[in-house]
């Protein structure tokens, strides 16, 4: 059985890919990664679920898009979802609006934060059209607990200079 790449780079030219049914993380793959047959047999690196990739079912990186390596945050969330027995893709219960966001921040200065007050599930900062962070953003905390403790301790808290706005998202 063949572990599927997860390295986005070792590719070139035209990247065909495909998604792991559970976990739906996606991998460049090429015709010689499944052989001379018909297919494969291949298993993901991050929740470990095998499945036959046949090679006329393979799908193709349209133009203008390009594979990023699945971060760390959301290797863990995934690999802690299969262990407690929930769907792979969850990211929590509580998911807050965070704002007045010091515009220098990156998701990983607010995920060491919010990480004091439980297990951040997801996080997303809102960006402009060149990329520039906007000031605010959306973290999903996995518990209900995480997510009061995180409006209780830090909302109002100054964080990189800025006083931040922590409360529930209206988007759940």
């Amino acid at each position: 059985m063949a572990d599927v790449a997860t390295d986005p780079s070792s590719s070139t030219g035209e990247q065909s890919y495909v998604k792991c049914g559970r976990c739906q993380t996606a991998y460049v793959v090429s015709d010689e990664d499944l052989g001379n047959g018909k297919g494969r047999r291949l298993e993901c690196s991050v929740c470990e679920h095998s499945w036959f990739q046949s090679k006329d079912r393979l799908m193709t990186l349209r133009d203008g898009f390009e594979m990023v390596s699945l971060p760390d945050l959301d290797k863990e969330r995934i690999s802690l979802n299969i262990k407690e027995g929930k769907n792979p893709r969850f990211m929590g219960d509580t998911k807050l609006y965070v704002g007045n966001i010091a515009f220098e921040c990156t998701e990983d200065d607010l995920v060491r934060v919010f990480s004091e007050a439980g297990v951040v599930g997801d996080i997303s900062l809102v960006r402009d059209e060149q990329g520039r962070n906007r000031g605010f953003g959306f973290i999903t905390m996995r518990t209900k607990e995480g997510g009061e403790k995180a409006m209780e301790t830090l909302d109002g808290s100054e964080f990189m200079g800025r006083n931040i706005a922590v409360r529930e998202s209206n988007s759940n």
